[in-house]
């Protein structure tokens, strides 16, 4: 095996060659902050503390992989794309970019893949079952700092980035850590513009009043409709949430020089129907929905819950009918309460 430096010096060329926008090393030593901070968070944060091989065990990473030498980070940057505007209203940037939990048989996917038969080819094992804290992860690893929003930052990228972690058995040469916040002085732009208070002050985040959680939250086995106190703050949104990054300074001159068109994304954005999935059929899901938001959700009930709050945010009486047609189709009670809801504020419209 080729000495530690040297073998540094080829996996972060290939990884910039691969297309990661930055790469870093650290060690595999426990991330004890971030446990203790999972820990103090109960039970907000209860749906990754009792997950089998989550944040949490990862966190702890001597005890649940003792062979473990060192973590390789990568940031793969998303920002240079100009995203639909319609795709926007109701979809994160993060999902339409299709870096994220990327598909095995994706552009995303492969660059993984790639990447790991390389480190594999050079003598490192990998450690794939266990889940990182990825931006603990990052920010060791020198490439990423914090933001008061939750998210992580890299320089030239802003925080529209995906961080990639993998635990291997080599020792390799480690960078100077970056755990920082460099947020502007008491800015709290992100804190005052988060419509249902998810953020409770810096570097807090509150799971359960963040739209996105509420999004997929059946995935944690929460089959209920939306707190009806939140409903008129989602706005059109059923997919994710980037009120957070879009006031952001940090993001202003990323945010702006986004001039990449991609053709697929404005082929979905034509496509995309609010009523389709309020209707969700096998089709449309697998032709216009799947491609960009396959990470979380599988239920079709969720997403026609969540086109159900959509709709009746959307002050167009029009869309009654089909959401009068939901209230006729074999949809579980959280959709049907959606639905009631927003055929109920689109009658407050029409009476207006």
């Amino acid at each position: 095996m080729p000495h530690k430096t040297e073998l540094t010096k080829k996996i972060k060329m290939k990884a910039l060659e691969l297309g990661f926008a930055k790469v870093g090393i650290t060690n595999a030593d426990d991330f004890t902050e971030y446990a203790e901070t999972l820990e103090m968070g109960r039970p907000e944060y209860d749906f990754l503390i009792n997950r089998p091989n989550g944040p949490l065990a990862g966190a702890r990473l001597r005890s649940a992989v003792p062979e473990a030498k060192s973590i390789i980070c990568t940031v793969w940057d998303y920002s240079k794309t100009a995203y639909p505007e319609k795709l926007c209203k109701s979809v994160a940037r993060a999902y339409q970019s299709r870096g994220y939990l990327p598909r095995p048989d994706s552009v995303n996917g492969a660059r993984i893949r790639l990447f790991e038969e390389y480190l594999e080819h050079n003598g490192c094992v990998i450690h794939k079952e266990i889940q990182l804290p990825e931006r603990a992860a990052c920010a060791r690893a020198g490439i990423t700092t914090y933001g008061a929003n939750n998210f992580a930052y890299a320089e030239g990228c802003g925080s529209f980035i995906i961080l990639n972690s993998i635990v291997v058995d080599v020792e390799l040469e480690y960078d100077e850590p970056t755990i920082e916040r460099r947020c502007p002085p008491h800015c709290r732009r992100c804190i005052d513009a988060c419509p249902t208070g998810a953020l409770a002050e810096k570097g807090r985040l509150i799971p359960q009043r963040c739209l996105a959680y509420n999004h997929w939250r059946g995935r944690y086995n929460e089959a209920k409709a939306m707190p009806e106190d939140m409903r008129a703050a989602n706005a059109a949104r059923i997919h994710g949430c980037d009120i957070c990054q879009e006031v952001c300074p940090r993001n202003k001159k990323v945010l702006e020089r986004a001039a990449h068109a991609e053709p697929f994304l404005e082929c979905l954005a034509a496509e995309f129907d609010l009523e389709k999935i309020l209707l969700l059929e096998q089709e449309y899901y697998e032709r216009v929905v799947h491609p960009i938001m396959y990470n979380y959700i599988k239920d079709y009930a969720i997403f026609r819950h969540n086109a159900a709050i959509a709709l009746g945010n959307s002050k167009e009486p029009a869309h009654i009918p089909a959401l009068e047609k939901a209230l006729e189709n074999d949809n579980p009670p959280f959709v049907l309460e959606a639905v009631q809801w927003a055929i109920h504020e689109l009658q407050k419209t029409k009476r207006a």
